[in-house]
């Protein structure tokens, strides 16, 4: 059943004041942090705007967005170096958010275009509130993104028939509307598209881009071996390099299970974090200039020996050498 994280659902309710009576267990979907069935979200939306008359209410979400609802996605976005680099990471993790939706990013020679088109196993139509909803929050992103510029579109194309009343949809998204289009896009010029971001981050991007696909994997195919992935990438993050139990004790099983799980698998858990370090190891001798000693101690290295000698076996290179040349080396990692 294809579903709608609750991170999401929850600036809905914020933008339509709360009234939740819709939906009835919603306040144990909630608290459970389940994901929402896109159905119910569809049904949700269509009660408020039956109840309130307003046709424009999904249209709220804009002021109500807030970065917590891409959820580990938006580290990577907001670590970015320009503002298409950004929106093409919010189309890679788009299913951290939903499934019950594709995210595209197309170029051509004068524009940048996002397109959002619902999977027809979804048996039904979007409603407008909720295509509306999408593309508010989807504007609210890029202005996150880029508050200085708040590049507007240059047109919105939306699937559902034209509406009596566009005035209040001409004031979020500009003049340039086309109804009954074949798919929800949104189109920036490539001028939009090169916005350097203020929050880019060079040294942080690749761990926030790893650890995003991690969740990713996991979300996919829900695999024991993405789960220790993503322990052991967020656990190096921090500086720490932990051992078998302590990944058992995040992944909240005994040692013992966690070993059975791994061997069935046919994983390996020291190969598991060998290459967790090596992943760490190249992203921040490439974009960082972090002494070696402090990085040799961020993966959890004896001493600086130890992390050469890794690091030849890696790379091929002693560490210096692979900091000097990383373009020359970009297959190695």
């Amino acid at each position: 059943m294809h579903s709608l994280t609750t991170s999401c659902f929850q600036v809905l309710l914020k933008a339509f004041a709360g009234r939740d009576s819709a939906i009835p267990g919603l306040e144990q979907m909630l608290a459970s942090a389940a994901q929402i069935p896109v159905l119910q979200v569809y049904r949700f939306l269509e009660a408020q705007v039956a109840e309130s008359g307003d046709l424009d209410l999904g249209l709220r979400a804009y002021a109500h967005f807030h970065p917590s609802l891409l959820g580990v996605k938006s580290y990577a976005m907001m670590s970015s170096a320009t503002l298409k680099d950004a929106l093409q990471h919010m189309v890679d993790y788009h299913p951290l958010t939903s499934d019950g939706s594709h995210l595209f990013l197309e170029q051509d020679q004068e524009q940048l275009r996002l397109v959002g088109l619902e999977i027809g196993a979804v048996r039904r139509q979007a409603p407008r509130a909720f295509i509306d909803a999408g593309a508010a929050l989807a504007l609210a992103a890029v202005h996150w993104l880029a508050p200085f510029q708040r590049p507007m579109p240059l047109m919105l194309e939306l699937t559902y028939a034209q509406p009596e009343d566009t005035r209040a949809l001409r004031r979020l998204f500009g003049a340039e509307l086309r109804f009954g289009a074949a798919r929800n896009c949104m189109t920036f010029s490539l001028a939009d598209g090169a916005i350097a971001l203020p929050t880019a981050a060079p040294a942080l991007h690749p761990l926030h881009v790893e650890y995003a696909r991690t969740w990713l994997d996991e979300q996919i195919d829900g695999s024991l071996e993405a789960r220790v992935r993503r322990v052991l990438s967020t656990q190096l993050s921090l500086g720490i390099s932990p051992g078998l139990g302590e990944v058992a004790d995040q992944l909240g099983m005994s040692r013992r299970s966690l070993q059975h799980g791994l061997m069935r698998d046919a994983v390996n858990f020291t190969r598991l974090l060998d290459d967790a370090r090596r992943r760490h190891a190249s992203s921040l001798l490439r974009n960082s200039t972090r002494s070696l000693k402090y990085i040799s101690a961020q993966l959890g290295f004896r001493d600086q020996s130890s992390f050469h000698k890794a690091c030849m076996r890696w790379f091929g290179v002693s560490p210096q050498h692979y900091r000097l040349a990383p373009a020359a080396l970009e297959g190695s990692a």
